[in-house]
């Protein structure tokens, strides 16, 4: 049996990927305005950051369900070619300042997961 990092990564056009998702849940009281600026924030950043094999996605929740501890209002998914480009993502001065200056004072909390993609 392999070990984690023995896994076999499954392609993406020839080479292992890593799908990185992070989940925000914004501070409270959440407004549609604080959601637009945030988003814009995420935008611009999905824009300019490099590491990433093609752009990352921002989409905002579609307000399903009720409030509660379990809602995040927007998911943010970004693929790498392998965990070194993910590793120099985290550290990338963009990366960086987009937690310490977006996320810190935005967010309530935010999760992310990387995952085989």
């Amino acid at each position: 049996t392999a070990v984690a990092s023995e896994a076999v990564i499954p392609s993406y056009e020839g080479v292992a990927v890593i799908v990185h998702t992070v989940l925000f849940r914004l501070a409270r009281p959440v407004s549609d305005a604080s959601i637009a600026v945030f988003v814009a924030h995420c935008e611009a950043f999905a824009d300019a950051t490099g590491h990433v094999l093609e752009r990352p996605v921002v989409t905002v929740d579609l307000g399903l369900r009720p409030e509660g501890r379990s809602v995040s209002e927007v998911q943010m998914v970004a693929t790498f070619a392998d965990a070194e480009a993910f590793r120099a993502y985290l550290v990338d001065p963009l990366h960086v300042s987009l937690a310490q200056d977006v996320l810190i004072p935005t967010c309530e909390t935010w999760l992310s997961v990387q995952a085989e993609g």
